[in-house]
């Protein structure tokens, strides 16, 4: 009986283990598919949405503006004449200012006397009124004023160049009350009032001048300039004192800038634009600059420029339309030139 009891419960036993290994499996299983179904990211679904289509271009039919072409700068002494270029052959690229003398300085006055900027004598060199008539000249065509020739000046001069529009500037039109405007290029001053011109003057501006100062052993000549700006009447007085000229130099003195002031001029009165001031703005006649002091009140704006010469350039070549092609647009007429 033991031995048969002991073989049963053998039996038994390796059942029993065989069962555990089996449950082991089992509950080994359900791990995998509960990580599998809870823990793990699902898998990519195939999408059921419409695709999305994208219409093709159409092209436009509407024909595209031409572009515009840009005007080409030109070289000046490329327009000159070949009896011009024999005239001024050897002196084009000179540079003749104060001092200068010769042929081409002999041509410069000549041309200068022409334009109306040299009323005096025949010279062959370039003393005080020739440098400022060198001076006003550039002034009235546009051209940085120097005294001495550039290539601008001397294009200006061989091809009779034409002044610069005077055209009052927007500032002088729409200010209101009483503005003074000083046109350097033409050397008139305008005493306007809420945008009319109420009375227009001659005027002598700064230019190649000599200036000694007080207690100095030695002066300069030099260009002493009436400075491009807006400024304001802050004094007048009839008759200041200088400190280089004492009194009586500077009657009725309408004062903007602490060195520029409106005033009579003996020396413009008795030899014009031979010379030039040191910057103030010059009257000829007395009773003009009473005029004006009386009449401009403190603060008035006073607003001084110089017009610039626009570029010489060529025309954009014309664009012929295609043959055979039409167009509704409407031709822009031409403007008609200024002179």
């Amino acid at each position: 009986m033991d031995a048969v009891a002991r073989r049963a419960r053998g039996r038994a036993l390796s059942m029993g283990a065989v069962g555990i290994i089996a449950l082991g499996l089992v509950l080994s299983g359900c791990a995998k598919t509960t990580t599998s179904a809870f823990g793990s990211e699902p898998s990519p679904q195939t999408s059921t949405a419409a695709p999305v289509v994208t219409p093709a271009t159409v092209p436009s039919t509407t024909p595209s503006a031409a572009p515009t072409a840009t005007p080409t700068p030109v070289d000046p002494f490329e327009t000159l004449s070949a009896a011009t270029k024999k005239e001024f052959k050897g002196c084009l690229t000179k540079v003749i200012g104060p001092g200068s003398s010769g042929k081409c300085a002999a041509l410069v006055i000549k041309k200068l006397k022409a334009a109306g900027f040299y009323p005096w004598g025949k010279a062959s060199s370039i003393n005080v009124a020739g440098a400022n008539a060198i001076l006003n000249y550039q002034r009235s065509r546009g051209i940085k004023g120097t005294a001495f020739t550039d290539k601008a000046t001397w294009v200006a001069l061989a091809t009779k160049a034409p002044s610069v529009p005077q055209t009052l500037p927007q500032k002088c039109t729409t200010t209101k009350g009483v503005i003074l405007c000083v046109d350097q290029a033409h050397r008139k001053l305008f005493w306007i009032k809420n945008g009319t011109v109420v009375k227009t003057f001659k005027v002598r501006v700064g230019g190649w001048a000599y200036l000694k100062k007080k207690d100095a052993k030695k002066g300069e000549w030099r260009v002493f300039g009436t400075a491009n700006g807006t400024w304001k009447v802050f004094n007048k007085q009839v008759d200041p004192y200088s400190e280089n000229y004492g009194y009586g130099a500077m009657p009725y003195s309408t004062m903007f800038h602490a060195d520029m002031y409106v005033h009579y001029s003996p020396g413009f009165h008795s030899v014009g634009y031979r010379q030039s001031s040191h910057g103030c703005v010059n009257i000829g006649q007395l009773s003009e600059a009473k005029w004006i002091f009386k009449n401009t009140p403190i603060g008035t704006p006073v607003y001084i420029y110089s017009p610039k010469a626009p570029p010489v350039t060529t025309p954009p070549p014309s664009t012929s339309p295609t043959p055979g092609a039409s167009s509704s647009a409407v031709p822009t007429p031409s403007q008609s030139p200024t002179s």
